[in-house]
């Protein structure tokens, strides 16, 4: 059989990297929270060169948070999730490259390859954040078991959710649990199975995931605890059920599979740089093992101070503070300093916020009482805070986070005491 004729390939090198005289340029390859915002600070710290900012969709950047939530449920609309307008892009000199992946990397020759061309960096931020993991198991390439990722996800989701009577989500953590409450808000039976013995086990303490667990059963919603999944089955093509290790048929008109996120390292093992912790390793500048190139967000391996790890944080805290601190960097300023983690999760009527990072061997103390719906679940490490778990308590959230960077001695009695402000919960020191 004679081959194919294939498409000519158009190679361009549009800027040489490092010529004398020439302004430099800056190539970002994702362009999510992380992206955008090294771009915007690029510009704000005073880089007068080249910006161009890649991405692999065709969307404008957008707000990834509200996919599982209000845009999923009808309530928003694209244009509403929007990182910027296209207008920024525009007026802040930003090349912005839709629907154009980074399929190459050549560290040696500093440049990046897409389908239609070369282009040439002096300094390379990558974006690339992760991917959903995917399960194993027979009938995972069924229709109707699908991932929430991107806005393309969210667009296949959001006409299948309205028409499903039932749901069966793989995978309780924070996605699994926003889509559940997406989905007993539009009155679909819903069932969460879960492979640990409680919700969030290695985000939150069994309080919290206690609280949301009866929470989410009061909407009826449905959960599955320590159920390792067998396979999905099905009938001309389509998932209908997912089958538990035990025996069990979760019958369902649609799957989704939320079990967690695998930095996207290709471009990066493909240019030999190192990984480390699942991701890019970086050092405190946000550097890879190629001092020509940085890596922020999802896909960064970083030592974090909170944690006294190397570690990947999957927020958009954490990608647009690393975003901002590269920025500084490759613009001579001095980096800011480590922020502390936080990040926040809307269920329902609940705002869940955490700040700092859980560690073993600390003391818990509980501000306010989980029955009433609101409550600060305190981490100590002696009378200094480390972390906070907020339901319905933005102030006590905002506290913590200057609390746990300042490392102010607390006082216990008064931080267990809502009738004070957890901000004024400071031990007295003598003078």
């Amino acid at each position: 059989m004679p081959d194919q004729a294939q498409p000519r390939t158009r190679w361009r090198r549009l800027h040489p990297p490092g010529g004398a005289g020439l302004s430099k340029t800056a190539i970002i390859v994702g362009a999510s929270h992380g992206g955008v915002q090294a771009a915007a600070a690029l510009r704000q710290g005073g880089w007068d060169g080249a910006i161009r900012l890649f991405s692999a969709e065709d969307a404008l950047p957008y707000h990834r948070p509200p996919l599982s939530k209000a845009f999923l449920a009808g309530e928003k609309t694209e244009d509403q999730i929007l990182l910027r307008g296209e207008a920024f892009y525009r007026d802040s000199d930003i090349e912005l490259h839709r629907g154009e992946p980074v399929l190459r990397l050549d560290a040696t020759k500093r440049e990046i390859e897409t389908g239609n061309a070369r282009y040439g960096y002096d300094t390379l931020i990558l974006a690339t954040g992760s991917r959903a993991r995917r399960l194993g198991v027979d009938g995972a390439e069924l229709d109707g078991i699908v991932t929430l990722r991107s806005l393309d996800d969210a667009r296949r989701i959001r006409p299948a959710l309205e028409q499903a009577g039932s749901l069966a989500i793989v995978g309780g953590g924070f996605i699994g649990l926003e889509i559940a409450s997406t989905a007993a808000k539009a009155g679909k039976k819903t069932t969460v199975i879960e492979a640990q013995d409680r919700l969030l086990a290695r985000a939150l303490p069994p309080v919290l995931s206690d609280f949301l667990r009866d929470y989410h059963r009061d909407k009826g919603v449905a959960f599955r605890f320590g159920a390792a999944v067998a396979a999905f089955k099905g009938a001309r093509g389509r998932a209908q059920a997912v089958m538990l290790a035990d025996g069990e048929r979760v019958n369902a008109d649609l799957i989704v599979v939320g079990v967690g996120g695998e930095a996207n390292v290709d471009l990066a093992r493909q240019a030999g740089l190192k990984i480390d912790a699942g991701g890019l390793h970086v050092d405190d500048e946000g550097r890879t093992s190629d001092p020509h190139i940085y890596a922020i967000g999802d896909v960064a391996a970083a030592h974090n101070p909170h944690a006294g790890a190397r570690l990947r944080l999957e927020s958009v805290q954490n990608a647009v503070d690393q975003a901002r601190m590269v920025a500084a960097g490759i613009c001579g300023a001095a980096a800011p300093a480590a922020p502390v983690p936080w990040f926040w999760t809307d269920q329902y009527d609940l705002k869940v916020q955490m700040a700092g990072l859980s560690r073993p061997g600390t003391t818990r103390l509980m501000r306010g009482n989980p029955g009433d719906g609101a409550f600060t679940l305190l981490e100590l490490d002696g009378d200094r805070l480390i972390a906070a778990h907020s339901v319905n308590r933005a102030a006590d959230h905002m506290a913590a986070r200057k609390l746990i960077a300042a490392g102010t001695p607390l006082a216990v009695d008064q931080a267990r005491d809502t009738t004070t402000a957890l901000a004024k919960a400071v031990a007295r020191t003598d003078a």
